[in-house]
C-alpha cells in the first residue's frame, strides 16, 4: 500500500538531520519526486498516495508543497502533522513509516538521499526538467502548462525510472544523472 506523501517528506527531514543537512521545500519535493519514480521502477508499486502534478517548476506532490510553502526558499525546521482519518474527534498526527517493512523502507529513501541528498533544489530541479522527463513530456509536450494540475501518470513515470535502470551508466550518464557535477 502506497504511503502518504507527508510520511516520505518527514522521514527524508528526519534522514537530511542526520546528515546535518538542511532542506528546503524545493529540495523536498524532488526528493519524494525521484523516490517515487525510483519506487515505480523497482516494485512496479507507487511509494505515495497522491498523483503527482506538472507545474511550472517541476512534479510536484500538492500535500507536501502546501505542508512546507510557508518555508519558501528557507531551510524547513520540523515536521509536518495530518488529521488522523482512523481516530474519531479531530486528531492530528506526525505521519512516520509504521508499517511491517519500515526498515527497508527506510533503507529505500536512504539509498535515494545517498544519490540525490547532495544535489542542491536547483540541480535537482534541473534532472527533473530534462527534453525526455516526464514532466517535460506532460508540461511542454502534452500542453500541460496550459492546464493547472495536469496529473503526471504513474506510468510514464515509472518508464522513465526503468529506462534509467535499463541503460548502463558511463561517466555521461552519470554526469547527467548528476547535475553535472
Amino acid at each position: 500500500m502506497a504511503e502518504s506523501p507527508l510520511t516520505i517528506a518527514n522521514t527524508f527531514i528526519d534522514i537530511a538531520e542526520e546528515h546535518k543537512q538542511k532542506l528546503t521545500p524545493l529540495k523536498l519535493l524532488k526528493l519524494v519526486y525521484f523516490a517515487h519514480g525510483w519506487h515505480l521502477a523497482l516494485t512496479g508499486k507507487p511509494l505515495v498516495n497522491e498523483a503527482i502534478e506538472a507545474w511550472k517548476f517541476g512534479p510536484v506532490i500538492p500535500s507536501v508543497y502546501h505542508a512546507f510553502k510557508a518555508y519558501r526558499d528557507k531551510c524547513i525546521d520540523g515536521k509536518e502533522s495530518e488529521l488522523d482519518m482512523k481516530s474519531e474527534g479531530f486528531n492530528f498526527i506526525t505521519p512516520v513509516i509504521e508499517k511491517g517493512d519500515a526498515k527497508n523502507m527506510r533503507a529505500f529513501l536512504e539509498k535515494v538521499w545517498d544519490v540525490y541528498g547532495t544535489l542542491g533544489a536547483g540541480q535537482l530541479s534541473n534532472l527533473t526538467h530534462q527534453p525526455d522527463s516526464p514532466w517535460f513530456e506532460v508540461w511542454v509536450n502534452k500542453g500541460g502548462k496550459n492546464r493547472k494540475g495536469t496529473d503526471i501518470p504513474d506510468d510514464l513515470i515509472q518508464s522513465y525510472f526503468k529506462k534509467k535502470i535499463a541503460k548502463p551508466a558511463t561517466p555521461s550518464t552519470v554526469e547527467q544523472d548528476n547535475g553535472g557535477r
